[in-house]
């Protein structure tokens, strides 16, 4: 009772997100002809709303849950097209082949492969192609950390290493001088909205971003700002957070070992008893008053087995 029906917030939320996809892109976009890919594209929540537009381009759409994929090409191909990826940041098509490539909730997971995908996606993106990506910012880190915002030392703000995908995996925070510098290489930022929504300030950010001409590498991405004081601020922030961590586990690991310490005793004292318990039992039938009572308890138990039931007296 109460409850909102998942199969309608699924679809409206994914007319929410078509209608941000097309807010963000230019007045003069046109979807004809166009090849577009859902990088990320789950159970086709998004791409599902680009039915009419299919029919005059090409829409794509791949993510790492095979289940999802497998669901998608028996259900939805064509008219879209569907393939799954791996971890390695590594797609089928050539050079040059998308006009778009969106990204919602997906780069808000990359953390040591950030680099390695930005660097695919603008091999991938013809020149002049636009990807639209959200990512965390000042609107999801004390939500999401309890910690607060300082642009000053987040830059790019990898947490949560290891954390099940079940759980939600690990994320990373980006903050704009660091997108504007790191990405800006790669691509010409056209719109940066650290914020997408919220009152007070809460929602992903999103980012439009222009490809430019040339070739990137992991290295040219992942290269500090020659001098931004700020990476040197970002990097301590990201030390910090990692010493916390560590001390966290630590105190986890005492608490483990102490619990598990706790039941070892538990089981040697219930082998002891165990083990007492046999030696006593085999101390009394090896006794001379045990075997002198044998032919008694035999009687006893022939006695038990000749009484008639009591119903029967």
């Amino acid at each position: 009772m109460g409850e909102e029906d998942p199969g309608a917030v699924f679809e409206s939320t994914g007319r929410v997100h078509r209608a941000m996809i097309e807010d963000f892109l230019p007045e003069d976009w046109d979807w004809t002809g166009r090849r577009t890919l859902d990088f990320g594209c789950g159970s086709g929540r998004v791409i599902r709303q680009f039915l009419p537009e299919a029919e005059r381009a090409e829409f794509w759409g791949c993510d790492i849950d095979r289940p999802s994929i497998d669901w998608l090409q028996a259900n939805l191909e064509p008219p879209f097209h569907f393939f799954a990826t791996e971890e390695e940041a590594k797609l089928p098509q050539e050079d040059g082949f998308f006009d778009l490539i969106y990204a919602f909730s997906v780069y808000t997971h990359f953390t040591d492969n950030w680099a390695g995908w930005m660097a695919e996606h603008h091999r991938v993106l013809a020149d002049g192609g636009l990807m639209l990506l959200s990512f965390l910012g000042e609107g999801m880190l004390n939500s999401l950390t309890g910690d607060t915002w300082d642009g000053d030392r987040v830059g790019m703000n990898p947490v949560l290493y290891g954390y099940p995908w079940e759980l939600g995996g690990p994320i990373a925070f980006n903050s704009e001088w660091w997108i504007r510098a790191h990405w800006g290489r790669a691509f010409e930022v056209v719109t940066l909205n650290p914020i997408q929504g919220g009152d007070p300030p809460f929602g992903h950010g999103m980012a439009l971003l222009r490809k430019k001409s040339g070739t990137i590498t992991v290295e040219e991405l992942e290269r500090l700002e020659p001098d931004e004081p700020r990476e040197i601020a970002a990097l301590q922030y990201n030390v910090e957070q990692l010493r916390d961590d560590t001390l966290r586990l630590r105190e986890d690991n005492a608490r483990v070992r102490a619990v598990m310490d706790d039941q070892r005793e538990q089981i040697t004292a219930a082998h002891a008893t165990i083990a007492e318990n046999v030696r006593l039992r085999q101390e009394m039938e090896r006794s001379i008053s045990w075997r002198l009572t044998a032919p008694l308890r035999a009687a006893r138990t022939g006695i038990r087995r000749l009484r008639p039931p009591v119903g029967n007296r």
